[in-house]
């Protein structure tokens, strides 16, 4: 179970730690006591951190066995709304991309952002896995050319949609309609049982999309391998994730072989307020 770390020095009893609980597991006793859990708070915790994030002297912590215990600085000035609203109008699905690799540690300076995304009850479920190998890049790449061919037999949903006949003809000629000859793969995967782990992984890889342009790097929802993945047992088995668990949205990475010099025009925004 989490702790939760005060320090009476700093602690000034504004009470905003107890107002920002969601679970409502914070309390500030009697004059002279500093906030503490409920007599049932630490069992219930999620470990969501807003305690301590919102504490403007840093007088509290939460403490768990689960907790990289790194810190980092508040960023010295917000992001300008306008600069924000500009970064994410430039957000580009990458399908051209440069052959040379993206170091390791760079996508995992990525990944490291990406693990502060949001997910069901905090529970932070969400496991990577990295085909860094292009070369095993390609390799999967032909299991999934496999299972299209699987689809050209009656009943397939991505008829009326996809030349499936055309994409593995592009195959053959040496094309890679399915990653985009991507020189690496992402994967987020959770545990299949959780309700929630299917959107986690999702907010996940949205999250990894934000982050990779302001690194250099571009990425692509690779739709075509995520099908493949999760019902071509040859590709389950070759991506050997733990028992259990699913991939929750392949992701084609690298350095972008084009660059953008303006956002596209978009369908006008469609909302209905009530």
């Amino acid at each position: 179970m989490p702790d939760l770390i005060v320090t009476g020095s700093l602690c000034t009893r504004c009470g905003a730690c107890v107002a920002v609980c969601p679970l409502r597991i914070v309390e500030l006793p009697e004059a002279g006591l500093l906030p503490r859990f409920t007599d049932t708070g630490a069992g219930r915790c999620i470990v969501c951190g807003h305690c301590e994030a919102v504490c403007s002297t840093g007088a509290l912590a939460v403490d768990a066995p689960r907790l990289d215990p790194a810190t980092y600085p508040p960023p010295i000035t917000p992001i300008a709304p306008e600069d924000l609203d500009a970064y994410l109008r430039m957000r580009r699905s990458i399908r051209h991309f440069r052959p040379d690799p993206v170091p390791r540690e760079t996508i995992e300076t990525l990944l490291d952002v990406v693990r502060f995304a949001p997910t069901g009850s905090n529970r932070q479920g969400v496991k990577w896995l990295v085909i860094h190998d292009t070369a095993e890049v390609r390799r999967l790449t032909g299991l999934a050319v496999d299972w299209l061919r699987s689809q050209l037999e009656g009943g397939s949903r991505l008829g009326p949609h996809f030349n499936v006949a055309g994409m593995i003809r592009s195959w053959r000629k040496g094309n890679d309609p399915i990653c985009r000859n991507a020189p690496h793969l992402v994967i987020p995967y959770s545990d299949r049982q959780h309700p929630t782990a299917d959107v986690d992984a999702i907010i996940a890889a949205a999250h990894l999309e934000i982050a990779a342009p302001a690194h250099g790097v571009g990425t692509c929802l690779g739709g075509f391998f995520q099908m493949a993945a999760e019902s071509w047992e040859p590709l389950r088995r070759a991506l050997n994730l733990p028992p259990g668990h699913r991939p929750g949205y392949a992701i084609l990475l690298g350095y972008p072989a084009t660059g953008y010099h303006r956002p596209p025009k978009r369908n006008r925004l469609d909302v209905t307020w009530r």
